[in-house]
């Protein structure tokens, strides 16, 4: 009778020790990533999701897509440490890598990108010289090839001065030029190419840059070794199906491959660009 009810309290115990055990069982980490602001984020949502929803499926990480509203907001994030994962520019790339760290881990093998800069197709502008004095739109300052890059080209090796008219994204840089409120526009072929032909074929390019390196996937150092090598070779392996190649083309990687910071990025520091770089305050 006495030991009735210390028998029943002990079994009572057994119970709950499978929960408790299944609540300190390891759970699939969440990561964020994010994307340079190119497009709006209504479009980096639709291109980006289907790839991050595909990779969360074969490594079992959870990958949440937080698109920015902007360069600056962005960048500010970016060279804080607040992405766990990011497809940047390649400057930005550069300088997250200094000043967190960051470590790319993919980029497209074939594309390299290439400046331009592009004026309404009835325009009287025919080159750089012709717009010596005149307003040029740019997504930000900080935008590598259509912005940076550029910029530092116009004034050293063209000689010329204008006014620049931060537009927020390459889109809004073309439509800037279309609407009449900018003589020019500074652009990649790549988004471009993505315009609405109505926009599109209204545009005219006078200028090509020397092409470069393009964007890269990178991952901040706190994000575990392991995890990195996943999402990379999950990266790669990829491109080995249809279905794979259709979601890496829409993000502009369809021949990705491993990157490597010193073969690939610190090269970027021979073009001395820090004097054009404005960071976020």
């Amino acid at each position: 009778m006495f030991r009735l009810p210390f028998f029943l309290f002990f079994l009572l115990l057994i119970p709950m020790r499978a929960p408790l055990a299944a609540e300190t069982d390891p759970q699939p980490r969440e990561y964020l990533w994010s994307v340079v602001p190119q497009f709006s984020p209504t479009a980096v949502h639709r291109d980006w999701t289907p790839l991050l929803e595909e990779l969360s499926r074969r490594t079992g990480y959870r990958f949440r897509l937080l698109p920015a509203s902007g360069f600056d907001e962005f960048e500010r994030a970016l060279f804080n440490g607040g992405y766990d994962f990011v497809y940047a520019n390649p400057y930005q790339t550069l300088l997250a890598h200094r000043k967190q760290g960051y470590i790319p881990l993919v980029r497209d093998e074939q594309r390299r990108l290439t400046g331009i800069l592009v004026v309404r197709k009835d325009s009287p502008y025919q080159s750089p010289r012709d717009l010596d004095g005149k307003t040029i739109a740019f997504a930000s300052p900080n935008a590598f090839a259509v912005s940076l890059y550029m910029r530092a080209m116009l004034r050293e090796q063209e000689g010329i001065d204008f006014t620049p008219l931060w537009a927020g994204t390459h889109s809004n840089a073309y439509r800037a030029v279309l609407l009449g409120r900018a003589d020019a526009s500074g652009g990649i072929y790549r988004t471009l190419e993505k315009e609405p032909p109505s926009a599109r074929h209204l545009l005219r390019i006078v200028y090509n840059l020397p092409s470069t390196i393009t964007h890269a996937v990178s991952a901040h150092p706190r994000v575990p070794e392991s995890v990195r090598q996943e999402v990379q070779l999950t990266l790669l392996d990829l491109a080995q199906s249809e279905q794979g190649r259709r979601l890496l083309s829409a993000v502009f990687l369809p021949q990705p491959i491993a990157a490597d910071f010193e073969r690939d990025y610190r090269p970027l520091a021979s073009l001395n660009l820090d004097d054009y770089v404005v960071l976020p305050r």
